[in-house]
């Protein structure tokens, strides 16, 4: 029997995957399951940020008439938002990196921020850079230091509809440029600063409104 056998033959299931994965020049890979239990707080935490930011760029928005606004206002008060609440809810884990891209890294993932389009994918410009992300490939220069780590890479991000609002934040996971699974508030309870237990109901948050909470049964 040969060494490279012996070794194969002794490892899980899943770390023979991984040592595929790395073989192919592929970041670890990343499972709803696993997800949902490693991240539960951080997950949580998230659309909490999410919340704030769209209270606080509904704030600031206020401010500017319709008829004022230039085309990138909305989108560039909303992401200015999300970087302050991420920053400050997350302590040194979030940062900017290359292009002032915002970067979170929490619990073995990175997690990128994007607006989705339509069919729930990041609204990105194919680039060299952005295909090895979706490929969840190991050599990328995605932060400003030039050091690689092997951590999967998810995206937070949200949809906007026809009305304007702000809606569906999720969680989501793509490899081989195809989405592998999404995670979204319905798969989990959100506690409130007070502790009592509350699932959120279809929340369309749009940047004149207000979330709609139900109380649990």
């Amino acid at each position: 029997m040969s060494i490279a056998f012996e070794i194969f033959n002794d490892c899980s299931n899943s770390e023979i995957n991984q040592l595929l994965r790395a073989k192919q020049g592929k970041r670890l890979l990343a499972t709803y399951e696993s997800c949902k239990i490693e991240l539960k707080n951080e997950i949580q935490l998230l659309f909490r940020t999410y919340y704030e930011a769209l209270d606080k760029a509904n704030s600031t928005l206020c401010m500017f008439p319709l008829y004022s606004r230039s085309r990138n206002l909305e989108a560039s008060i909303v992401q200015t938002s999300f970087a302050e609440s991420l920053f400050k809810n997350f302590s040194g884990r979030a940062f900017l990196g290359k292009y002032k891209r915002i970067i979170l890294k929490v619990d073995g993932y990175v997690i990128l921020f994007k607006k989705l389009n339509s069919k729930g994918y990041p609204m990105n410009i194919k680039t060299l850079s952005i295909d090895s992300i979706l490929n969840q490939n190991l050599q990328l220069n995605l932060f400003s230091e030039t050091n690689h780590t092997n951590e999967p890479i998810l995206y937070f991000g949200y949809q906007k509809n026809r009305f304007g609002n702000f809606v569906n934040p999720q969680l989501i996971y793509i490899d081989e440029s195809k989405k592998q699974f999404s995670i979204d508030e319905t798969d989990f309870e959100i506690r409130l600063p007070n502790n009592d237990s509350i699932e959120l109901a279809e929340v369309k948050p749009k940047l004149k409104g207000v979330q709609t909470l139900k109380q649990a049964n």
